[in-house]
């Protein structure tokens, strides 16, 4: 971090495209900014802020005085216009003095989005493959076991626990095996092994990790209640659980593709982490009550501490060159290296609690809008005052529990036809000799300019194209990669079609006939 004038402080990426300007300043500076950041600059200035008549070329300007919905608009543009560079930040020495809080907030916002923006950015690039495969295994789950609107308020008049894994977790989940009527428990996947330690068994088990295996968080025969997850969780999950598996959407460009083609989305969604899903998922069933436990969103000891001891992965610890500081339950501040997650887990319990009452049974960690702190030596007086106006909840319902929101019939024929039509596309001119560069580069081109196609194959296409389109490098090593895998998937995405069944007369035609 460096500082010179006009600037009160400055975070210099160098090379950065993109810059973020905060604060007044003048026709000068701007034109100079704009000048050294060819992709675009953007200005969160004064009320009044204009930039002069025309504007420097490539800037944007927001001012304190928007929305904060249309200053994170304004930030996600900038943040899209440049994929690989994060931008420089600046913010001038008068934003010091005119409105600070307001220009704090903005700069805290900032720094949120380029988190969330670039490490999701990350992911992708580093876990396409991964995630696009995860998918094409759960394809069936998905289509065939979605979570139904039904569910919706099944909880009423009852208390919702959501457990997740952090620090706290030793101290308060043994409080909650005696004392309570039997709440709705939604689990987090990591806390599976302290649950089955405790002897509390959850109703719905969350797991929407690519990456996180069953046996990580649980012992090999430990399979209770209904699993929630993702289409990218790991397959492992839904081999563990089969029918007694249900799928949220998410923000899955697979889906999305679905979506167009007629397969709805579930109103409630997959988001961010386990841990978050859980407490939307909780907020679903309309409980009267949400108990958290566990939910520390800040790590323990150094802040290295991410989970219980009881859990099985306390060994696991946070590996990050910054910390952030963030409003602690009983401290001033509390470290965390994931602000995205705080803030969004934060955010959202804030607006849950204006639903219903929130309360997080804890002895430390963050600070969440809207959430009762509830100290474990109160929890007695919380038991009695849960017992006497709330009622036990009711998980031997069947007929309920049973529902599901599916694609069957002529509407699973068609989509396998469709589906079909796609891998007999991508074998069409496969690249007989991979070790021929600039064919398969070519292939992979022409396959991916199919926006149709390159929707279908979500996170993996996307983190191949920066690297073939326009302006892009890919090595031959990368490329010969990126062509084994795409193979793999569609191998994949074979074995899905026939996994979702259809009928005999489409069975037939997949296994003889071609669909282009």
């Amino acid at each position: 971090m460096s500082v010179s004038e006009p600037w009160g402080s400055e975070n210099v990426v160098e090379g950065a495209t993109t810059a973020i300007l905060l604060g007044p300043l003048d026709r000068k500076t701007l034109e100079e900014e704009c000048s050294d950041h060819p992709k675009g600059v953007l200005w969160i200035g004064p009320g009044d802020a204009e930039g002069g008549n025309p504007p420097p070329p490539g800037l944007v300007i927001t001012r304190i005085t928007d929305s904060s919905e249309v200053i994170q608009k304004a930030i996600r543009g900038i943040l899209g216009s440049e994929y690989e560079m994060q931008p420089t930040v600046k913010a001038s020495q008068e934003s010091e003095t005119d409105s600070p809080e307001a220009y704090s907030d903005i700069l805290s916002l900032i720094i949120a989005e380029i988190d969330s923006t670039f490490r999701s950015r990350k992911t992708r690039e580093e876990v396409g493959f991964q995630r696009q495969a995860q998918v094409m295994t759960n394809l069936r789950g998905y289509l065939g076991g979605r979570v139904p609107e039904e569910w919706r308020g099944m909880a009423s008049n009852c208390l919702a626990v959501v457990v997740g894994a952090g620090p706290s977790l030793d101290q308060t989940l043994p409080l909650l095996q005696k004392g309570l009527p039997k709440p709705v428990v939604v689990a987090a996947d990591s806390s599976l092994r302290a649950l089955q330690n405790y002897e509390i068994e959850p109703d719905f088990v969350v797991s929407i990790d690519p990456e996180k295996i069953h046996t990580d968080c649980s012992r090999e025969d430990y399979c209770p209640g209904i699993a929630i997850l993702s289409s990218q969780s790991h397959g492992s999950w839904l081999a563990k659980w089969g029918e007694k598996s249900r799928f949220l959407s998410g923000r899955v460009l697979t889906e999305d593709w679905l979506a167009e083609k007629g397969i709805g989305k579930t109103r409630l969604q997959a988001v961010n982490n386990a841990g978050l899903t859980a407490l939307l998922f909780a907020d679903f069933l309309e409980p009267a009550a949400i108990l958290m436990a566990g939910m520390d969103l800040s790590g323990g000891g150094d802040g290295r501490e991410r989970y219980a001891e009881s859990t099985g992965r306390s060994h696991m610890q946070i590996h990050a060159s910054h910390f952030h500081k963030v409003p602690g339950n009983f401290a001033p501040t509390v470290p965390t290296p994931f602000l995205s997650d705080w803030q969004e887990t934060s955010d959202l319990t804030g607006e849950v609690s204006r639903r219903r009452m929130v309360m997080n049974l804890n002895y430390r960690g963050a600070k969440l809008e809207g959430a009762t702190v509830i100290h474990p030596e109160d929890i007695d007086g919380l038991k009695e005052a849960v017992s006497e106006n709330l009622s036990p909840f009711a998980s031997n319902d069947e007929e309920i529990m049973h529902k599901r929101k599916s694609l069957q019939g002529n509407g699973l024929n068609q989509l396998l036809t469709l589906l079909a039509s796609r891998c007999d596309l991508a074998w069409k001119n496969f690249p007989c000799n991979t070790k021929d560069y600039n064919a398969v580069l070519n292939y992979l081109r022409e396959l991916f300019t199919d926006q149709d196609m390159a929707r279908l194959l979500g996170d993996f296409a996307f983190s191949i194209l920066p690297k073939i389109g326009p302006g892009g490098t890919i090595g031959e090593d990368d490329l010969n990669k990126a062509v084994r895998q795409l193979e793999n998937l569609i191998w994949k995405l074979e074995d899905a079609i026939l996994e979702c069944g259809g009928s005999e007369e489409f069975l037939l035609r997949f296994l003889t006939e071609t669909f282009d």
